[in-house]
């Protein structure tokens, strides 16, 4: 690779303006809210440590914040299936509060509450 190749790779990599790069989550049990993101949305965890990659972003629980149930930030997450990801949902602990619905016709939105109580909307593509 010429050196003008990677550095075009390089700059490739490096999150643009306000792209959202890190991301800390408030839980009550690290493990119980690891494993329901893990197992939900395919998020690869760091054990031992509360650490976490996910496509484009990486992060950690944290249980120095607290859940927030009804007010603050509402992360929306794609999934391929919106039934797997209900099923998910319901088996790792977690909460349906809106079932999946229609917003127009090339997407389903639903929203959950993870193990700690945050709100996490899902949104699954439709394709045609």
């Amino acid at each position: 690779m010429a050196v003008d190749e990677a550095e075009a790779f390089n700059q490739s990599l490096r999150p643009a303006q306000g792209q959202l790069s890190y991301l800390q989550i408030p839980a009550l049990n690290v493990q119980r809210s690891a494993e329901f993101y893990a197992r939900v949305f395919g998020w690869h965890i760091e054990h031992p440590h509360p650490g976490f990659d996910a496509p484009g972003l990486i992060g950690q629980w944290t249980t120095d914040r607290q859940p927030t149930r009804d007010a603050g930030l509402l992360p929306w997450l794609n999934v391929d299936s919106m039934l797997e990801a209900m099923k998910l949902v319901r088996a790792y602990r977690g909460e349906v509060l809106e079932h999946p619905t229609p917003d127009g016709p090339d997407r389903l939105l639903a929203t959950v509450r993870d193990p700690a109580g945050n709100v996490v909307g899902l949104v699954q593509l439709i394709t045609r």
